[in-house]
């Protein structure tokens, strides 16, 4: 079990593909529905020269399941155990949804961290949270919407990880940090703090 546990944190940590080509991406969430924007991140992924960038970028033209399931972990999408990231999360080449799980997935904490940490997760327009404590699985909740949208609709429910994603600016994390009232959240400012916003690589702990 440890040892599946170190593998899974190396394969939550791993660069992904797409990275290369994030700052000529103008709107994550259009990648899914808009064929041009596409085209350009797969032109630009196959100019790149290497093979998980090649194959990415075919996927992207394609969405050949072959291709995904032989080429994911070279892509930065890890291979969660209980099919809690797979195929069908993927349109068009491109993430559109993300299926999060309760603590009854073995692996939801590894794919909940890699949710909010790779750029992968960018482009999706809906996230999902299933359960099975009562029975079969079961779709508790959805939001739709972009990937910073989704975040902050989770914040206002108080699920603070959501602080950890890179999305969240140095600034939107010290105006969150000074419009938070203790008397309003489950948790004191300095927990919250601690735990999940100096996680977040734009943290600039002399704003606090």
């Amino acid at each position: 079990m440890k040892k599946r546990e170190k593998l899974l944190e190396q394969l939550v940590k791993q660069p992904n593909v797409l990275t290369s080509v994030a700052a000529s991406v103008p709107n994550w969430a259009q990648l899914v529905s808009v064929a041009e924007f596409r085209l350009q991140v797969a032109a630009q992924l196959e100019s790149k020269g290497s093979e998980p960038a090649r194959s990415r970028a075919a996927f992207i033209r394609s969405q050949d399941v072959d291709n995904f399931n032989s080429n994911r972990e070279d892509w930065g999408v890890p291979n969660f155990s209980e099919e809690l990231v797979e195929y069908g999360d993927f349109e068009n080449g491109f993430m559109w949804r993300f299926r999060a799980h309760s603590t009854s997935w073995s692996e939801n904490q590894y794919a909940d961290q890699w949710f909010l940490t790779s750029i992968e997760a960018r482009s999706i327009t809906r996230y999902e949270f299933w359960t099975c404590d009562d029975g079969p699985d079961k779709l508790e909740f959805a939001i739709d919407g972009d990937y910073k949208s989704i975040l902050l609709q989770l914040l206002s429910e108080q699920v603070y990880e959501v602080l950890v994603s890179p999305v969240f600016s140095s600034e939107d994390l010290a105006e969150y940090i000074a419009n938070f009232s203790e008397d309003e959240e489950e948790y004191e400012l300095d927990e919250v703090i601690e735990e999940y916003i100096s996680q977040n690589p734009n943290f600039v702990s002399d704003n606090y």
